[in-house]
């Protein structure tokens, strides 16, 4: 776990983490979320521009989360903040396997929360071939490291 503490600026961490993305998964997420042909039609798909069928940008972005979370370089996340400047440099296709590395940007206390920072992220989705296929930019309120003085308003909840 990462806490505040060990996220200096410039740090970048790459996650052990990867994600293969599936035909079926792609169809589903769709046809549920985003049902534009390229992800929901099979030879609508291969017949668009992408030549085939592609992920959803907002899949793609659930695919960023689910690594995040299953990854060796989780942090003492609270909550997100907010996201920005996302790009999709490629597309991403059933077959393809996704790993992400983040750098820190930016990071100061915060002004009313003791205990916890605000962390500024520039997160890079990359395929088996080292391709970039999506980044974006988010910031988070991020736990301090627990303290072992009580006194210490950094201390860890005692139930």
């Amino acid at each position: 776990m990462r806490y505040y503490e060990d996220l200096e600026v410039g740090s970048i961490s790459a996650s052990d983490a990867t994600y293969l993305v599936t035909e079926e998964e792609i169809l589903e997420f769709g046809r549920r979320f985003d049902p534009q042909p390229f992800h929901v039609d099979r030879d609508a798909a291969a017949a668009s521009e992408f030549g085939g069928l592609i992920a959803s940008t907002v899949h793609i972005f659930a695919m960023h989360v689910s690594l995040g979370v299953k990854s060796s370089i989780r942090t003492a996340a609270i909550s997100a903040l907010g996201t920005t400047n996302m790009v999709n440099h490629a597309p991403v296709r059933p077959g393809d396997v996704l790993s992400h590395v983040n750098e820190v940007t930016d990071r100061r206390p915060s002004k009313s929360r003791p205990g916890v920072g605000i962390v500024t992220f520039r997160n890079t989705l990359s395929n088996q071939r080292g391709e970039r296929v999506f980044s974006y930019e988010n910031a988070a309120l991020i736990r301090y490291r627990p303290s072992e003085d009580p006194s210490d308003e950094r201390a860890a909840p005692t139930t």
